[in-house]
């Protein structure tokens, strides 16, 4: 399982200490909260794209608008029902359908949920997993929960590219019946697949487990680490630094 969600890029964000990179991830998902306008909170999730596509590249900012799209799509069909009241935007006959008021909260419940999906993305796409781990201990984050955290993001890219790969691999097999299928069909070519990958899944299982043991999980004795975070030598500065971008984007587009 020797998958990650670190992304080998470049720019400023690789070199921020991953403590402060912590901080400034909640920091700006409670940015993303407070009573800002709808048009700051755009531009904030626009420059938050930005800055991810600056570090790690057009094809990793892809993936992850790719990967939340569909709810994406679902929140701002059904997001402007929930508000009935104020000036009215669309209707028929005499039924409102939306408002202007619905429009602008599903807007903002899209802009939310894209900055948070996105910052939380860029703090495991631009931190090594074992610096993650040391730099949440620093934080109080007990060792199994610390724990928990970076498997299961090793692990759930792991299933995600064993179920491409298998699925590829069924549709090799399969390519000259590919076009004749219909949806309901292709639905049901998935059972295989899945099949296929709860068996990778499940024979991973002894190699997680020998895995946790050379950890030390379970042990009594104080765990000792190969890695540190001495190289990041400008603590104080990042950590300043993310507390006055988010102060800086608060005076700018608070309501």
């Amino acid at each position: 399982m020797n998958t990650s969600t670190f992304v080998d890029g470049r720019g400023w964000l690789y070199r921020f200490d991953p403590r402060a990179k912590i901080l400034l991830m909640i920091l700006l998902c409670v940015f993303f909260f407070l009573p800002i306008t709808l048009v700051g909170l755009a531009v904030s999730v626009l420059l938050v794209i930005a800055v991810g596509w600056h570090n790690t590249g057009t094809r990793n900012m892809v993936s992850v608008l790719k990967s939340i799209t569909p709810m994406l799509l679902f929140m701002l069909l059904f997001a402007p029902f929930n508000v009935r009241g104020g000036e009215v935007l669309l209707s028929i006959g005499s039924v409102t359908i939306i408002t202007v008021e619905g429009a602008a909260q599903a807007l903002r419940l899209a802009c939310r949920f894209i900055g948070i999906t996105y910052v939380c993305t860029l703090l495991f796409a631009t931190t090594v997993m074992g610096e993650l781990m040391l730099a949440l201990r620093f934080w109080r984050l007990p060792y199994k929960a610390a724990l928990v955290v970076t498997l299961s993001f090793s692990s759930i890219p792991f299933i995600a590219e064993s179920f491409s790969q298998i699925g590829e691999s069924h549709s090799l097999r399969e390519a000259a019946d590919e076009e004749k299928k219909n949806y309901i069909q292709r639905l049901k070519d998935l059972l295989p697949t899945l099949t296929s990958v709860l068996v990778v899944a499940l024979r991973s299982i002894p190699n997680l487990a020998m895995s946790l043991e050379m950890r030390g999980l379970g042990r009594s004795e104080t765990r000792s680490s190969y890695r540190s975070l001495d190289s990041y030598t400008h603590l104080f500065t990042d950590f300043v630094i993310s507390i006055t971008i988010v102060t800086v984007l608060w005076l700018i587009f608070k309501a």
